[in-house]
């Protein structure tokens, strides 16, 4: 089980990208909420700097640093490790393109060009990127232009472009309504990791999430054997829509943060071994509070994930965009940091947690408008991405 922390009152957004709360139809406008459990945190009262070191405390002097514009609609940030090579940084574009990510944050040779293919609209789009464990294979998630999820592979040339010729689908999911598309996949052990949406609309209207026999609201792992994909194992579900998700190397942890419905926002963290049969709870939970009581049943006898921060929409919250832990070597940190955003209010903030995932800290960064995520690139540092445009870089303070 995993504990919370919460933020900060019910907010309504338009149609965000990454899926505020909707009301009860694929037309309505979206509210969202934040999250707190068992350590509540909320920024309103939280420090304005990191706690010092001096007593080797938890400690994250940064900052935001100065934005890079020229960037169309950015949503991922994916590195790529080849043997005898330098590790390569992508960023990802709704609009359909990637292009190499400069270390200043500027575009740097296009990369891949698959804007036939989808239409950035609404939650759709060029949602996600990741490479195969030896650089040679990308795949890309994206809604196709009926609107459903897709992911395909690429061969990736040796100049880091991707082979538009070699394109090829390793997963289909069809889509119920325009919203709630997930839109993350991550490589890890030899397999893909695919995080789906619940469908959209507005509170899980149709019970996919916790259907184990659907795949929405999940965490499917997609394994090749001789050349060939499975169609899709169901590994955890109750999922309303992971946006963004991130895999930490170090301790081989999922930290995934969930959208919330009208009222909370949450992250959970899980062991990837321990991610097997387990249950986020949703709808029968939003975050730590009962949403569909019907749907008791179907999260009951699975090992249950609790949130391990959760804030809620107050003062114009109502969105979470994930979010990344620190690894990088620019900020002199002490401790784990967590670093994520808030769609409507644009606050970036750092949530530490100790070795029982027990938060002992937020502080705010600053603010990006609209912010669409926190991602890493190859060398551990973070970059928070605006949907209007700019990637801004977290900086030593």
């Amino acid at each position: 089980m995993i504990r919370v922390r919460a933020i900060g009152g019910v907010v309504v957004c338009a149609l965000a990208l990454i899926g505020c709360a909707s009301g009860d139809d694929e037309n309505s406008d979206t509210t969202f909420v934040s999250t707190s459990v068992a350590n509540e945190v909320d920024p309103t009262t939280s420090p304005t700097s990191p706690p010092t070191d001096a007593d080797g405390e938890p400690a994250f002097p940064a900052t935001l640093g100065v934005p890079t514009e020229g960037w169309t609609e950015p949503v991922d940030i994916a590195s790529r490790f080849a043997p005898g090579s330098e590790p390569t940084d992508y960023l990802v574009e709704r609009i359909g393109t990637v292009s190499l990510l400069n270390t200043d944050g500027s575009r740097g040779a296009p990369a891949l060009d698959m804007s036939d293919l989808t239409v950035a609209e609404g939650e759709r789009g060029l949602l996600g990127l990741a490479f195969s464990f030896d650089g040679t294979r990308a795949f890309v998630n994206y809604t196709d232009l009926d609107g459903h999820t897709n992911v395909d592979q690429y061969s990736v040339r040796d100049d880091g472009t991707f082979d538009e010729s070699t394109r090829s689908r390793v997963y289909f999911l069809e889509q119920p309504y325009p919203n709630h598309n997930g839109g993350e996949i991550a490589w890890a052990d030899g397999s893909l990791w695919i995080f789906t949406g619940d469908g959209g609309s507005g509170g899980d209207p149709d019970r996919y999430a916790l259907n184990p026999d659907s795949q929405l609201g999940k965490v499917i792992r997609l394994t090749e054997v001789d050349g060939r994909w499975n169609t899709g194992e169901v590994v955890a579900i109750g999922l309303r829509n992971p946006w963004r998700v991130f895999l930490d190397q170090p301790t081989d942890e999922f930290w995934i943060a969930d959208v919330g419905q009208n009222e909370i926002e949450e992250i959970n963290v899980v062991a990837r071994s321990a991610m097997d049969g387990a249950s986020f709870g949703w709808s029968y939970l939003e975050s730590t509070r009962v949403f569909n009581d019907d749907q008791a049943e179907a999260h009951a006898g699975r090992p249950a994930v609790e949130p391990v921060l959760e804030y809620r929409h107050t003062d114009g919250r109502c969105s979470i965009s994930g979010g990344a832990v620190y690894r990088g070597e620019n900020v002199p940190v002490v401790g784990t940091w967590f670093v994520y955003a808030d769609w409507c209010t644009g606050e970036v903030f750092a949530t530490c947690f100790d070795d029982q995932r027990v938060t002992c800290g937020t502080t705010t960064l600053g603010t990006v408008p609209r912010a669409v995520g926190v991602l890493s690139d190859a060398a551990g540092e973070l970059w928070v991405l605006s949907q209007d445009g700019p990637v801004v870089p977290v900086v030593a303070a």
